[in-house]
């Protein structure tokens, strides 16, 4: 078996690892996500990549690797690349529905058949109907550049829903859960030929369904992986906030506050979602979402039938102010349509009359939104995302801190990591039974060999 990493190291996020086994006749894609570091060293809002000039510009930043007979057809003949008859992978597996592990399938042929449960499947489904189309996100279907008519219709990609066991070629292939900060995250077992590499995908031991990790470390110690490749996202960090934590300290704030709760987190995140709805409940409020999050919601209750409904009385859906300006049904985009005339829908005036009735799920970007809402003395914001981890992200800081001194508003801070930390990691890979440890998805892979009694082995980045 043969191991190339074109993502995902050094670097936190943009996995892409192709798994090579000749005498299995099976070459597959361990995730094949977006680099959203080096994706911010060249481009930010005003400096994008040239959806007309196609591939290209993510090839010469180094966006995507220079890998034959892999990228759309289309694509590569926009380019005035070289364009290829057979594709050469036989599949990606997708490990979870984060951006940084999904979002450059939009690149691939659509011969190359992705595999995924149904929970990231739906998803992908999710954010693909409740966004603009572009180009770097075309990841359930695409549409031919360059695109001359808009309404041609899309090329379906080929997704096979698969859980627990599974073959591509001679490979045999386990789809394990874990917990992470998105349903639906798994960690892969793949047999082959001569060796067995297990994926950690992304995880963490301290979130609601811990379990599932702890599971996953079960079998692996069953398992006795030749190669571990280890995600080390927090591996140099050692708090250990729990759901609890969040819950207690935003809880805390809730009932002290007077008047409107701003409550800021990854709406991905169910886990968190479903925190703040029983904070809403215990605190005699109601959770405000957008459309968007209630289509989200809704789309994943037939997979988790733990979500609420959207009659749910503790929950009520936000019509934010678009367009005209009047609220006209043309303003809103047509899978929006069907919220507008609900009984829980409400616009920017009843928020602002019933602010201390009520927790918006609301976050930087829609700061704007205050100017309607008119938050009262003690109102507050709860960031429960994670904190600042560079320049750019400092500065947004400034601009919604700058936002909460013009209306007053408190600021708190209350989150727990969909990461494991340092000694959970150590214990991952200490228990794991493995011959040796690959560090991926981290900015500190040096710190791997302090914390465990294995051979390490330090990845290559490749490009071609």
């Amino acid at each position: 078996m043969d191991l190339r990493f074109y993502g995902g190291v050094n670097q936190i996020g943009g996995n892409k690892i192709l798994v090579t086994d000749r005498k299995a006749d099976a070459r597959i894609f361990l995730d094949f996500g977006m680099n959203f570091a080096v994706h911010a060293q060249y481009f930010e809002e005003f400096i994008q990549p040239r959806t007309a000039n196609g591939i290209t510009d993510f090839i010469e930043i180094g966006l995507l690797p220079k890998i034959k007979g892999i990228y759309r057809r289309d694509l590569l003949e926009f380019a005035g690349l070289e364009k290829h008859e057979d594709v050469e992978v036989d599949a990606v597996i997708l490990s979870h529905a984060h951006l940084d592990h999904a979002a450059h399938v939009s690149f691939l042929d659509e011969r190359i058949p992705v595999y995924c449960n149904a929970i990231t499947h739906s998803i992908l489904q999710a954010i693909h109907e409740t966004a603009p189309r572009r180009l770097e996100y075309e990841i359930i279907n695409y549409k031919r550049r360059p695109l001359l008519n808009y309404k041609d219709k899309p090329i379906p990609r080929e997704f096979r829903i698969v859980e627990g066991r599974f073959k591509i070629g001679g490979l045999e292939i386990e789809m394990i859960p874990v917990d992470h900060s998105v349903p639906g995250a798994s960690a892969l077992l793949i047999h082959g030929s001569d060796q067995t590499i297990a994926y950690s995908g992304d995880l963490r031991m301290h979130g609601t369904e811990g379990y599932l990790t702890e599971q996953f470390l079960e079998r692996l110690k069953q398992a006795k992986p030749d190669i571990f490749l280890c995600e080390g996202t927090r591996i140099d960090e050692t708090d250990r906030n729990n759901e609890q934590y969040v819950r207690d300290g935003s809880g805390q704030e809730i009932t002290k506050a007077r008047g409107l709760v701003m409550a800021d987190f990854a709406f991905k995140d169910t886990t968190r979602f479903m925190t703040f709805l029983e904070l809403a409940k215990n605190s005699g409020r109601r959770l405000l979402i957008a459309f968007k999050d209630a289509y989200y919601i809704r789309k994943l209750k037939t997979l988790i039938p733990s979500l609420p409904s959207l009659d749910d009385e503790s929950m009520i859906l936000y019509e934010e102010k678009r367009g005209s300006g009047t609220f006209s049904d043309r303003d809103y985009y047509w899978w929006e349509r069907e919220f507008l005339n609900r009984q829980n829908t409400v616009r920017p005036d009843y928020v602002s009359a019933h602010q201390n009735e009520i927790i918006a799920a609301m976050g930087y970007y829609d700061v704007t939104e205050l100017i309607d809402l008119k938050p009262t003395e003690g109102s507050i914001y709860i960031k429960s995302a994670s904190e600042v981890i560079n320049e750019e992200q400092e500065f947004d800081m400034k601009r919604l801190k700058a936002w909460l001194d013009h209306f007053r508003m408190g600021y708190h801070h209350f989150h727990a990591s969909g990461h494991a930390p340092q000694a959970d990691l150590a214990r991952i890979m200490g228990e794991s039974n493995s011959g040796k440890i690959i560090p991926i998805h981290t900015q500190h892979a040096d710190m791997f060999s302090s914390l465990v009694d294995k051979p390490i082995e330090m990845p290559q980045l490749s490009m071609e």
